[in-house]
């Protein structure tokens, strides 16, 4: 069948949809990828379809608009102004291209950013749709641990729920309703849609959550179309080969902590790397650095700490001794899957809820926000994540249990299984 797979955003969104891309390649089906153009050649090497977008996530981050999001922390609300802001700008453009890409389709996937305007798309095609969310679906769900952020994330609690039904499942709605209703009307001919009839319609699709149980567990008051199946990886550490300064670095003393923040970036890079440093040199540790979107490079050639642009985390994890990223969900999948305790620092999104679920599972310290972050608070995280036996010992568990989880086979067992059904 010819599915195509919405997977608008960063690295960090995109790796998951090319590890099920091929899995369901391999089963037969025609798989196209909608992503950003810089991602064109790296799907293709995987043997699938790019389909690029016009749409730059790197060059959205580090607009004002975007450096101003990371920038935000944790507080929900400030960040739903900014996203708001980014989605008047971009959100009819990702729309037009992302019908473009299904108008074809015998079989659509979405994500949590693309499943309002996909259900649209479903409707009009009579095809069926599959939402495959790196992160807890927005169902509402006693469970505070399966909740994103919140009011009692370690209980159960009928406030969870409310919480869910009243803030957390009309989200998408209060954000994009009126540009998606317009885009049905303009583009797709179909009547505008209500908020009743977009909550409904959500309820109603398949979510095959790419995460694993260990991590979040799986909320008992869901309903059946719901699942989780473990995270999804993409192999590629076989195709990359490291310089032999870095593996230099790693065999000149004791594992080195690994610090990058991905594709979050901020106004102030040289700031932040002086933090960083100085977090380093406070803890005694030697450091690979990831310089990533955010530009943190170490300028002073400080002799323990090793600047490089990026590497895979699956080559990388496993040979340092604690992980200190910004909590996306692919890059705490990696360190979890590693068995190296995990500091988070949380910019954005569904970062903060990870940090927490990091440290609720015994595998990581307190998260600290980007906009809390100094060099004593990190270096205070970095030694905790580095001496505690418990916290190691505990990290080591979970990895070993990711390890054991086949993610992709049962994410394709239960797609495969709708299809035959629809």
């Amino acid at each position: 069948m010819r599915i195509t797979i919405i997977a608008f955003g960063s690295r960090g969104d995109v790796q998951p949809a090319v590890a099920l891309g091929k899995a369901l390649k391999a089963e037969g089906h025609r798989i196209r990828i909608l992503a950003g153009l810089n991602f064109k050649s790296w799907i293709e090497r995987h043997g699938l379809e790019p389909i690029a977008s016009k749409i730059d996530i790197q060059a959205l981050m580090e607009s004002e608009l975007g450096r101003e999001w990371a920038e935000k922390g944790s507080n929900i609300f400030k960040q739903m102004h900014v996203v708001k802001k980014l989605n008047e700008h971009t959100g009819w453009l990702a729309m037009s291209e992302a019908w473009t890409a299904c108008s074809d389709a015998e079989v659509i996937i979405s994500s949590f950013t693309s499943d309002i305007y996909a259900l649209s798309f479903a409707e009009k095609l009579g095809v069926p749709l599959i939402s495959t969310p790196l992160q807890p679906t927005l169902y509402p769900t006693r469970s505070g641990a399966a909740t994103m952020n919140a009011p009692l994330p370690a209980r159960e609690s009928i406030i969870n729920w409310y919480f869910g039904k009243l803030f957390l499942e009309p989200f998408q709605w209060r954000l994009s309703a009126r540009m998606v209703n317009r885009f049905r009307q303009e583009v797709l001919s179909l009547r505008p849609q209500a908020r009743s009839d977009f909550l409904t319609a959500k309820r109603r699709l398949v979510s095959v959550q790419a995460y694993s149980r260990h991590v979040v567990p799986h909320a008992q008051d869901w309903p059946s179309t719901i699942h989780t199946t473990g995270f999804w990886f993409l192999e590629e550490q076989n195709e990359w080969k490291p310089a032999r300064e870095l593996t230099e670095f790693l065999d000149s003393g004791e594992p080195p902590i690994c610090i990058g923040f991905g594709s979050m970036t901020g106004r102030n890079p040289e700031h932040l790397m002086q933090t960083v440093s100085e977090a380093v040199r406070q803890s005694k540790k030697r450091a690979v650095l990831l310089s990533g979107w955010a530009g943190i490079i170490d300028s002073k050639r400080d002799n323990n700490i090793f600047s490089i642009e990026a590497a895979p985390h699956e080559w990388l994890y496993p040979r340092v001794s604690a992980a200190i990223h910004h909590g996306g969900a692919g890059t705490t999948a990696a360190s979890l899957r590693a068995g190296v305790p995990t500091v988070i620092v949380p910019h954005l999104g569904d970062q903060p809820f990870w940090g927490q679920r990091v440290h609720s599972i015994g595998a990581g310290p307190k998260p600290i926000s980007r906009n809390k972050l100094t060099s004593t608070s990190l270096a205070l995280a970095i030694n905790e994540a580095t001496t505690n036996p418990i916290m190691k010992r505990r990290a080591e568990e979970v990895g070993s249990k990711i390890r054991a989880e086949d993610g992709l086979g049962r994410a394709v067992e239960i797609i495969e299984g709708c299809l035959k059904q629809y």
